[in-house]
């Protein structure tokens, strides 16, 4: 796989960097990143596409504006964006909506205990307590 130029003050160095992160704490910190601000709205939402393009620029790079095929660094940031939203799930922090006939809309909703971890002090403890 080519791996995209990485900008200095990227938490994470390239999709190689998010790949061997630690899973947990790469969830946490896009959760951060994704819901940042949000934690006062009603139903705080995300567009799934955000959420891809949030994961590129924690390890550096940017994602093509045409997102057709299973081409890298593509396929590798939806993996792991998936990934991570699992680990939402299971937490019980976000999850993906649906909505829509033919094509559908796909959007991350945080959910009821959301705000404590995006608010907490150290979100990354926070997740991973929710989630034993």
């Amino acid at each position: 796989m080519s791996i995209p130029s990485v900008s200095g003050t990227s938490p994470y160095a390239g999709p190689q960097g998010l790949w061997t992160a630690d899973p947990e704490e790469l969830a946490a910190r896009l959760f951060v990143t994704v819901f940042a601000g949000q934690g006062a709205v009603p139903l705080p939402q995300r567009d799934i596409s955000d959420v891809y393009a949030i994961l590129a620029s924690l390890g550096g790079y940017t994602l093509p504006d045409v997102r057709s095929g299973n081409t890298q660094p593509l396929g590798l940031t939806v993996q792991l964006a998936q990934e991570c939203i699992l680990l939402w799930e299971r937490a019980t922090v976000a999850t993906r909506l649906s909505a829509g006939s033919g094509p559908v809309a796909q959007t991350i909703t945080m959910l009821r205990f959301g705000p404590g971890v995006l608010g907490s002090s150290d979100p990354v403890a926070a997740l991973k307590a929710r989630l034993k």
